[in-house]
C-alpha cells in the first residue's frame, strides 16, 4: 500500500466517522474509543473476504425494504424466545393486537385466588371465582400465546395470620393447598384453558408487617435468620409439587417470584437458601425472580441474576432454570416523573431482552403490557386513555428488539455486572443469527455519542438499525467498505443492533 492510499483511507474512515456523530447529537467527546469486541476466527477474516450477499435471497435487497427484512437461520435451531409481557386480567380486548405484534413466547395471565375459590373449607371449589382468568387464558391461547399463571391468597380459615390474604396457609391447612393445586392444575390442563406454568405465590419474601395483605404481594418472610421464612416456604412447595404433577403431568411449578430486596439481599438470599434447606430443591422446575430497571452502570437484572445463580450453583443447581417474571423501567416517583423518563424506559427496553437471551433466561417478562393512569410506577408499555391506545417509545423498543433478536442465539462471554467507571463506555452484546452475527450496542450514561469501532472480517456487508423506540426504526446499510475490517458506530443510551453478514 502507497503512503497516499494509506492517507486517503484514514481521511475515509474519519469522514465517515464524523458523519454518524452530526446524525445522531453533533458531538464528539475526547479519547472516546472503545476496545472492539474479540477478534473473529482466522477462517473469518481474511484480508481477501468479499462483501456477503443477504442469504434470504441471494442479493443484498433494496435499502428501503431492510426494516422488513429477517434473515434466516442456517444449521442451527433457534433457542426458544425469553420474550413475555404481563397481561393483566384486565385488560382490553383492544390491547391484543399490540401484544401479538410483539410476537411474545408467553404471559402472566393473572392470579389463581385461593380464598376466592375455596371460602369454605371442604365446602368444593368456586370456580366461578375466577372466571376472568379463564377468559384471559383463553384469550391468549386464540392469539398463540403460553399463558402462565399465579396462585395466592389464603383463606381465611387458612390464614397463618388471620386477616392476611398474603399470608403462608397454616401447617395444618398445607394439605388442603395442595389439594387445590392439584384441581387447580388438572382444571387447566387441557384444550383452550390449558396452563403448563405455576408460580406459587408473588413475591413472598415480603414481611407481614411491610403489607397490607390485598395488594398482590406475599408475606411469608420474616425477621428471624438465618432462612427469614423460606425454609416453610420450602415445605409448602414439597407439598404442592407432585399435587400440581398429579393434576397435570406437564405442568412446571416455578418458585420464589422474589421481589429480591436490593441492594441488601441478605433476608432473599436467605429465604432461598430456606427453600432449598428444607429439601425443596426438586420441588420447583425454575426459580422466578423480578428485577426493576437500573443499578449504577448495568441493570438490576444483571446483578439479581448474578446473586441467585452462584447460590444456586453453590448449592448444586448447575442446571436449574431461572426466569424473571416481572422486569420493567419504572418511575420511582410516580406523581412527577422526570421530563426524560419515557426516553430512559425506551432505551431500557432496546436492551434489556438481549441481556435475558445473554443470560440463558427461561423467560423475561414486563410487567405489565397496558394501564390507565399511574398504573404501577408508570412501568407499563401502553397507556389506556378515554381515546384509546397510545403505546409509548418503549413499546416499540422492545418489540423492534425482539424482531431483530428472532432467532438470535448468544455467543459472547456471560454479561456480568459492569463496573461503576463503566457508565460511560460502550457495551457490547455478540449474538449468531445462522451464519451472521448481530451486535446489541449501548452506553448507559452518556451526554454525548462515544465513538465505537466495531472489528468485523474486511469488507463485509452489515445492516445497523438503530432509533428502535420509534413506529419504524432507521435500517441502513453500514457495511465495512474501507476493508479494513473496522465499522465506525456512533453509540449512546438508546442501544443500536448491527448484523454482520458473514462470508
Amino acid at each position: 500500500m502507497t503512503l497516499c492510499s494509506a492517507f486517503m483511507i484514514r481521511i475515509r474512515r474519519f469522514f465517515i466517522a464524523i458523519v454518524l456523530l452530526c446524525a445522531l447529537a453533533a458531538a464528539l467527546p475526547a479519547a472516546a474509543q472503545q476496545e472492539p469486541p474479540p477478534d473473529f476466527p482466522d477462517d473469518r477474516a481474511t484480508d481477501d473476504a468479499s462483501p456477503a450477499a443477504l442469504p434470504a435471497s441471494g442479493t443484498v435487497p433494496d435499502i428501503q425494504s431492510l426494516h422488513a427484512v429477517y434473515l434466516p437461520l442456517v444449521g442451527v435451531s433457534a433457542p426458544p424466545s425469553p420474550f413475555g409481557f404481563d397481561v393483566r386480567t384486565y385488560a382490553p380486548d383492544s390491547v391484543m393486537p399490540l401484544v401479538i405484534e410483539a410476537s411474545p413466547r408467553w404471559s402472566r395471565a393473572g392470579d389463581v385466588l385461593w380464598a376466592l375459590a375455596e371460602p369454605v373449607r371442604g365446602g368444593g371449589y368456586r370456580w366461578e371465582a375466577i372466571a376472568d382468568v379463564e377468559r384471559n387464558v383463553r384469550r391468549l391461547r386464540a392469539a398463540g400465546i403460553e399463558p402462565t399463571l399465579v396462585v395466592q391468597w389464603s383463606p381465611s380459615w387458612a390464614q397463618s395470620i388471620p386477616g392476611k390474604l398474603c399470608s403462608a396457609p397454616r401447617p395444618d391447612t398445607i394439605a388442603d393447598f395442595a389439594a387445590f393445586m392439584r384441581a387447580a392444575a388438572q382444571r387447566f390442563s387441557s384444550g383452550d384453558l390449558r396452563v403448563d406454568y405455576w408460580e406459587i405465590w408473588n413475591e413472598p419474601d415480603f414481611r407481614p408487617d411491610e403489607v397490607e395483605g390485598h395488594e398482590g404481594f406475599g408475606c411469608w418472610a420474616t425477621y428471624d435468620p438465618p432462612y427469614y421464612g423460606g425454609d416453610y416456604y420450602g415445605q409448602v412447595l414439597r407439598a404442592v409439587y407432585p399435587a400440581v404433577k398429579a393434576g397435570n403431568p406437564n405442568a412446571q411449578v416455578w418458585g420464589g417470584a422474589l421481589m429480591h430486596r436490593w441492594p441488601d439481599d441478605t433476608h432473599t438470599l436467605g429465604f432461598v437458601r430456606g427453600m432449598l434447606a428444607a429439601g425443596a430443591a426438586n420441588s420447583f422446575d425454575a426459580l422466578s425472580f423480578h428485577a426493576y430497571g437500573e443499578w449504577g452502570a448495568g441493570d438490576r437484572l444483571l446483578f439479581k441474576y448474578w446473586r441467585l445463580r452462584r447460590l444456586l450453583d453453590d448449592h448444586g443447581l448447575r442446571t436449574k432454570p431461572m426466569v424473571a417474571t416481572e422486569i420493567a423501567a419504572t418511575c420511582t416517583a410516580p406523581s412527577v416523573c422526570p421530563p426524560n423518563f419515557l426516553r430512559r424506559q425506551a432505551n431500557y427496553a432496546a436492551r434489556i431482552y438481549a441481556q435475558a437471551i445473554a443470560l440463558n433466561l427461561l423467560g423475561a417478562f414486563w410487567y405489565p403490557i397496558s394501564f390507565r393512569g399511574e398504573g404501577f410506577l408508570h412501568s407499563h408499555l401502553v397507556d389506556e386513555t378515554d381515546d384509546g391506545l397510545t403505546p409509548r417509545p418503549a413499546f416499540y423498543a422492545f418489540r423492534n428488539s425482539a424482531r431483530l433478536l428472532a432467532g438470535a442465539r448468544y455467543a459472547g462471554p456471560p454479561p456480568v455486572e459492569p463496573a461503576p467507571e463503566q457508565i460511560g463506555q460502550v457495551q457490547a452484546l455478540t449474538f449468531e443469527k445462522g451464519r451472521n452475527r448481530l451486535y446489541v450496542l449501548w452506553v448507559p450514561r452518556t451526554d454525548f455519542p462515544v465513538l465505537y469501532n466495531l472489528r468485523v472480517p474486511p469488507g463485509v456487508t452489515a445492516i445497523c438499525t438503530d432509533q428502535l423506540n420509534l413506529p419504524t426504526p432507521a435500517t441502513y446499510y453500514c457495511s465495512d467498505e474501507n476493508r479494513d475490517g473496522l465499522i465506525p458506530r456512533a453509540v449512546n443510551e438508546l442501544p443500536q443492533y448491527v448484523e454482520v453478514v458473514m462470508p
